[in-house]
């Protein structure tokens, strides 16, 4: 089974690299996004399994906040990728129940072995 993967991050080669990783792990990447209302627009178009998620996004626009809507409306959770990942933070975002947090720079094998692990979730709830 692969996964159903929107890339939120605002940085282009951030983003490539994502996508990259995601399609390598042998998942499909349904959209990559730099802001809320784009990550609200292309959940609606093409419904993710998952999303990975930067916390400071385009415009001044918020992954918290997008993280926040991708869970409330649409039952989609996270993986966080961030330079920024503090206790705070982490405590913040428990209520929209994170996948995983990795940091900034991610490494190849760190990003994979989350998805597998979500993957192997879902597949095992699916059976």
């Amino acid at each position: 089974m692969s996964l159903r993967v929107l890339i939120v991050e605002d940085e282009f080669f951030i983003a490539l690299d994502l996508q990259d990783q995601v399609e390598e792990a042998g998942h499909m990447v349904t959209g990559v996004v730099r802001d809320v209302e784009s990550c609200r627009r292309a959940s609606r178009e093409k419904p993710p399994d998952i999303a990975l998620m930067d916390l400071r996004l385009a415009d001044g626009s918020s992954g918290i906040d997008a993280s926040r809507w991708l869970y409330d409306a649409m039952g989609v959770r996270c993986i966080f990728i961030s330079g920024n990942l503090d206790d705070e933070t982490r405590r913040i975002l428990a209520d929209v129940e994170p996948i995983a947090f990795i940091g900034k720079p991610i490494l190849g094998h760190q990003l994979k072995r989350e998805l597998d692990r979500f993957r192997d979730r879902l597949t095992r709830r699916i059976e």
